[in-house]
């Protein structure tokens, strides 16, 4: 008998855990995916667990985790879609269409603005979502993170410790673009890191640096069994204090590369890269993006719009029969499919893993007056990944 899409139950979440920890491979590592993501396999988060049965066995499955962005001081709520896997038995039947297509259609009920999906499938293209968003793609070695130690900031530069959380807290409230986090939601992000079974092997960092007993940064690591290779996957702070921290990275996890990608629009931590002959590799999209509504975002993105070029340059979004038409300072432009009007806004990486898409963009071909507040700084996941 097959039923759902539907959300999960209390009592179906041990059937789930296994089931993702299992598609996913982290049981190979002894890791159950509900202390990776303790925040979405959770009770409290038992409706936004989307799944399909057969014969009441769990055969599909779609984890939803909503919450809210702010970006350059505009609240905007989100809605992140991951794990999606079917059991090999039961695929090719179209089960995780359908539970994209009802996840998508929750958050459209639930008010959300933007749907991040981590993933890259025309599965995800089909419903509307596209890569989009720029992270520049820089990959250091032990020699040229030799550069940095010239930086002649004075720093203590500390591993974290439960009782530093507020130091977390307060640097990352100062980042432009983030995602709201209580000190209770913080902590479960921190934490989890370290109870998620790979603290042992000496995987996990994250490295506090103070000035004058002040915090001034910190950044966060990763580094899976058997890899020479880090990824930053969280930082805030100070960008000099960031550059000279990555050396100590180096030395406290015994890597021989690292993997730092920086989001469009941080531009000071782009110059100093630079400054030091550092070049990204590439660029890559943090997510598949939604725009679930484009007129009610172009609205809420228009205080931004109005502090980058004045207050009536009239921005806007209109939604017509077969395309959105953007407005500002007397120029049109029409765009008639919806992905293309997200990559348009986010930007479109120089890597897109789905050519498949059909969507190409040219912004040399928009009017110029769209390119001077376009693409919008990148949305990066940071410790918020599902």
């Amino acid at each position: 008998m097959f039923e759902g899409p539907r959300a999960a139950i209390v009592g179906e979440l041990p059937e789930i855990v296994k089931l993702v920890s299992w598609m996913f491979g982290f049981d190979r590592y002894g890791i159950s995916i509900n202390k990776v993501f303790p925040h979405v396999f959770c009770e409290e988060n038992v409706e936004n667990l989307r799944v399909i049965t057969c014969d009441s066995r769990i055969v599909s499955h779609l984890s939803i985790w909503e919450g809210w962005l702010y970006f350059y001081g505009i609240r905007f709520k989100v809605g992140l879609i991951g794990c999606v896997c079917t059991h090999p038995d039961y695929r090719m039947r179209g089960y995780a269409s359908m539970l994209v297509s009802d996840a998508l259609a929750k958050l459209r009920r639930d008010g959300a603005d933007i749907v991040m999906v981590s993933g890259a499938r025309t599965l995800y293209s089909r419903a509307g979502c596209v890569e989009s968003g720029i992270l520049y793609d820089y990959r250091i070695t032990a020699d040229t993170i030799k550069l940095i130690t010239d930086c002649r900031d004075i720093l203590e530069v500390e591993a974290y410790t439960k009782d530093k959380i507020l130091d977390l807290i307060e640097l990352y409230q100062r980042e432009p673009i983030r995602f709201r986090r209580s000190y209770e939601e913080f902590k479960i992000l921190v934490d989890r890191m370290f109870t998620a079974g790979v603290e042992a092997e000496g995987y996990v960092s994250i490295l506090l640096a103070y000035r004058m007993g002040k915090p001034v940064s910190y950044v966060a690591l990763l580094r899976w069994p058997g890899s020479d290779l880090a990824t930053v996957i969280e930082y805030a702070g100070s960008r000099t204090a960031i550059l000279r921290m990555l050396y100590d990275a180096f030395r406290i996890l015994n890597v021989e590369r690292m993997r730092l990608q920086v989001p469009y629009g941080d531009w000071d931590l782009v110059t100093l890269l630079e400054g030091y002959g550092l070049k990204p590799k590439s660029s890559y999209a943090p997510a598949s993006f939604a725009i679930i509504d484009p007129v009610r975002f172009v609205e809420k993105i228009e205080p931004y719009i109005e502090d980058r070029i004045g207050v009536n340059v009239g921005f806007k979004a209109v939604s017509c029969d077969d395309c959105i038409e953007l407005y500002i300072s007397g120029e049109t432009m029409r765009i008639e499919d919806p992905r293309k009007l997200t990559a348009i806004l986010f930007g479109r990486p120089s890597v897109v893993h789905n050519l498949r898409d059909g969507i190409h963009v040219d912004m040399e071909a928009i009017p110029k007056v769209f390119r001077r507040i376009l693409p919008l700084p990148s949305i990066s996941y940071g410790l918020n990944y599902i």
